[in-house]
């Protein structure tokens, strides 16, 4: 990435490449890949509106460089105020062969079964990996009931860290995906309720606490879905409902109505229906990479679980084998 001499000149080339993408929308994309230019998310969206003639009367006299400017007519012609809400764009994997996990709840994962699931990765030859929501729990900072057997963020910080620096290890060439899941939302909420004055401070971001950056593998936040050709992959929570009910897959159908494949349930389902049409629609949910005796629910159907994907990059069909493992062996 090149150096800039300004938070301006970032916000100018971003208005050449997005000239009709909101304002809100635009300075997310801006905050996020340049965060040491700008002190918080409102310190871009004040820079974008003034590039584009947008705060007061005022700036606009003073702006020298009037070709942003939103001409009357094209982007906004009744002048409403922004929409805090922003577009919900798939993320897209375009890499052909991976290994999606999910929940491995650090630090209460299940050694064996994650290192079953790796291993299946590395026989494969998989070219990408996603972990498809839930790699630490933050049990101490839940609304939940907390017990004290309850590690301390520091310490899940440390041991997912470690993780993800082993996980690059083993995989030093593939493409790495971190899709955030309910429980690492939980460290962002934290933060804007108990400490605020951290909240827009880069240095507390979860990716940055992660070290992400520094291992090249990329984070998927605001509970985006990510595409792989026609498989959307959800982590569970952006959908209403609880626990999944008796078919985690059949309740996620029901919600989504299209190819989707969930964790969060920690259960191994499958549910297929054929439209009127022909076209056939397949949801999975995969299980865990977490204990299946935790504390909070010592009875349970959870099972551990994984699934390997293979998509043909041009057509969007894809195989999917949604493995269970059981005493460490893949089935």
């Amino acid at each position: 990435m090149r150096p800039y001499t300004s938070g301006t000149e970032i916000v100018r080339e971003n208005l050449l490449k997005f000239p009709d993408i909101p304002t809100m929308t635009l300075a997310k994309k801006i905050y996020k890949e340049h965060l040491k230019y700008f002190r918080d998310l409102e310190s871009v969206r004040s820079a974008i509106r003034r590039v584009r003639g947008q705060s007061g009367e005022l700036n606009r006299n003073k702006t020298t460089d009037k070709s942003f400017f939103t001409k009357p007519g094209t982007v906004n012609p009744f002048n409403l105020p922004d929409s805090v809400d922003s577009n919900f764009e798939d993320f897209r994997i375009d890499d052909t062969k991976g290994l999606i996990i999910s929940d491995l709840h650090f630090p209460y994962q299940d050694n064996q079964a994650i290192t079953s699931a790796l291993n299946y990765g590395l026989k494969k030859d998989v070219n990408f990996i996603l972990i498809n929501g839930d790699v630490m729990d933050f049990a101490q900072l839940s609304r939940h009931e907390r017990e004290w057997r309850q590690r301390s963020p520091y310490e899940e910080f440390e041991s997912a860290r470690q993780f993800f620096r082993e996980l690059r290890k083993a995989f030093p060439k593939a493409r790495i995906v971190f899709k955030e899941g309910n429980h690492d939302e939980r460290w962002e909420k934290w933060l804007y309720v108990k400490a605020p004055e951290l909240f827009n401070d880069p240095e507390y971001q979860l990716e940055v606490r992660l070290r992400l950056g520094e291992l090249k593998i990329e984070i998927v936040k605001d509970r985006r879905p990510v595409k792989i050709g026609k498989l959307a992959v959800l982590h569970g929570h952006e959908m209403p409902g609880g626990s999944g009910g008796v078919n985690p897959a059949r309740s996620t159908f029901l919600k989504t109505l299209n190819n989707v494949l969930v964790g969060h349930f920690h259960r191994t389902s499958s549910h297929v229906e054929t439209a009127f049409g022909g076209e056939v629609i397949s949801v999975q949910s995969i299980g865990c990479l977490c204990t299946l005796t935790p504390y909070y629910m010592r009875i349970n159907k959870h099972n551990h679980g994984f699934a390997y994907i293979e998509h043909d990059f041009n057509t969007g069909e894809y195989h999917l084998e949604n493995l269970k493992i059981i005493k460490g062996k893949v089935y």
